[in-house]
């Protein structure tokens, strides 16, 4: 009954040893992949990050150059098209105001009435 006795709480001992390995290879595995969805999350909002910032930049140079842009041809029309709706903040397009000439009042004008031949085409 002893011999018995000891069998029993050997194998009750190697099941117990077993299960506390187990749980402790679930808890690494568990602990690892935590770690890994962690890097992958962290890459991954630096991505959108850093799109989110290339986006800001190219809006910010459209709209440097959008006041340049003309729609002459229909496939002028269509790239407005394309770029107002990825940029919706982008205003239409329309005939660029004529910029108005600066009166010189005092003596010491430059050019009284001739923006374009001073400014050329950029007159304030």
């Amino acid at each position: 009954m002893t011999v018995l006795l000891a069998v029993v709480a050997a194998v009750l001992a190697v099941v117990l040893f077993v299960v506390y390995r187990r749980l402790q290879d679930a808890e690494f595995w568990r602990a690892h992949w935590r770690r890994r969805y962690d890097e992958r999350d962290v890459a991954l909002s630096a991505a959108l990050s850093e799109a989110q910032d290339f986006r800001v930049s190219v809006e910010h140079a459209l709209r440097t150059v959008w006041r340049r842009v003309e729609v002459v041809t229909p496939a002028d029309g269509a790239a407005v098209a394309v770029l107002r709706a990825a940029f919706p903040s982008l205003l239409l397009p329309g005939p660029r105001p004529r910029p108005l000439c600066p009166k010189c009042e005092d003596a010491t004008c430059v050019a009284p009435g001739q923006c374009d031949a001073f400014w050329g085409a950029d007159a304030p």
